[in-house]
């Protein structure tokens, strides 16, 4: 079998990694020495083979959670899937929850794991200034997927199983997740979200159903046409802040994004 990699172009490298790799034996580091390459070589020649690394070496350490978190969904659980699914990332490789934020936010990180009930740490990382949240737990991400939350989500995610009842605390995740609020006059104040066209289309079916406001066009927002942009400008943002952030609690909302949005109703929606 033949893989991109250059390290691996030869059939008997590929069956030497493959034969070592199911032995269950062998770190990734452990692997990259013996091919004389870096870890990220190894993982993408064994996931282009489709065969799994155990937990070895970093991941000895046991990391536990609450696995039933996103099966019984409830308005925590319902907000932190909508930002997930804006703004997180599900791993194949090893079955894992990842949320990476700017640092700034790296207490939004801790109201994620203490909702989760999870030993994870949180990590830093100075050469981009985040911070980052894993949780490796196959009952954990097999249980988004069947929601609707994807690992390639960009591309495939279209929309996301959760109780009707839930919508406004879901769709906040996303929002807070991947979307933005902005403008200096009250005539040119905009409230965005990107996404994938079929998931942004799903969020504002249920906009418009639950805040009364009218249909727009979805925007692409770079010349490959896999993300768009929702948007609404003028009075009815303030009908959509209003149902996202009636039941909130500060458990389940990003501080900083929350302050924003109470500045700009302060200063527009009496205009």
């Amino acid at each position: 079998m033949k893989i991109q990699s250059k390290i691996f172009n030869h059939d008997y490298k590929v069956a030497k990694l493959t034969k070592l790799a199911k032995t269950g034996k062998y770190s990734a580091p452990r692997l990259a020495k013996i091919f004389s390459c870096n870890r990220k070589t190894v993982f993408r020649a064994l996931e282009e083979i489709k065969v799994c690394l155990p937990n070895l070496g970093r991941f000895k350490k046991k990391i536990y959670c609450n696995e039933k978190f996103f099966i019984n969904i409830c308005p925590v659980s319902a907000y932190w899937a909508g930002f997930i699914a804006a703004d997180g990332c599900l791993s194949n490789r090893d079955k894992s929850v990842i949320i990476a934020l700017n640092k700034r936010d790296a207490g939004h990180l801790r109201k994620f794991i203490t909702a989760i009930k999870t030993n994870a740490k949180i990590g830093f990382v100075k050469s981009n200034n985040s911070a980052r949240a894993s949780v490796y737990s196959k009952v954990l991400f097999e249980s988004l997927v069947r929601i609707g939350v994807t690992p390639n989500k960009s591309l495939s995610i279209s929309s996301v199983k959760y109780p009707l009842r839930l919508r406004s605390h879901f769709i906040r995740g996303v929002f807070e997740g991947d979307g933005w609020i902005s403008g200096r006059k009250v005539t040119h104040i905009q409230l965005g979200i990107a996404g994938n066209k079929p998931f942004l289309q799903h969020i504002q079916n249920t906009l418009m159903r639950s805040c009364d406001i009218s249909k727009t066009k979805l925007y692409p927002l770079s010349d490959t046409g896999r993300a768009y942009k929702l948007q609404y400008t003028g009075q009815q943002i303030f009908k959509i802040l209003d149902f996202l952030y009636k039941d909130s609690s500060d458990k389940i909302r990003l501080d900083r994004k929350y302050q924003k949005v109470l500045g700009f109703k302060g200063k527009f929606q009496n205009n």
